[in-house]
């Protein structure tokens, strides 16, 4: 069994607000608070590997977590914007990926996962099974 948390990154400046490459877009003061409720909610689930997109905005999210577990994260290319979707891990370990509002949804779409909600700062657990099947969804909101 592979357990994914699905981490839609934090509550970042608006677009409107930032005349920088959009990657280097950062949090806000809400969304690091996120970042660390997403830490205190995650720091006991077992969490063994951690792979953020490359912006900004996603190192920040679980650069909290990284610390609480005394993991490095990993950043991977195929958790940017505008991707499709996301190639879930089935190393039978248990991960956490931050990605974006458009990723997650597509990623869900595309594994059968009914969802309405995909807010900033939430997260999606998934349990999937070693044929790549997804057993078991969990929506966590953000807590902020």
């Amino acid at each position: 069994m592979t357990v994914v948390y699905l981490i839609r990154h934090a509550e970042a400046l608006s677009r409107e607000e930032w005349s920088e490459q959009d990657k280097d877009r950062p949090l806000t003061e809400r969304g690091r608070k996120q970042a660390r409720n997403i830490a205190a909610d995650l720091k006991k689930s077992g969490v063994s590997s951690l792979r953020t997109s490359p912006a900004r905005r996603c190192h920040e999210t679980e650069e909290p977590l990284a610390e609480a577990l005394g993991l490095k994260l990993v950043v991977d290319k195929g958790l940017f914007e505008g991707g499709g979707p996301i190639e879930l891990p089935g190393d039978g370990g248990i991960n956490a990926l931050c990605s974006h509002g458009d990723r997650i949804p597509e990623t869900l779409d595309a594994i059968g996962v009914a969802w309405d909600k995909c807010k900033k700062g939430s997260v999606w657990k998934l349990e999937i099974d070693p044929n790549g099947k997804v057993t078991k969804s969990q929506y966590l909101p953000p807590s902020d």
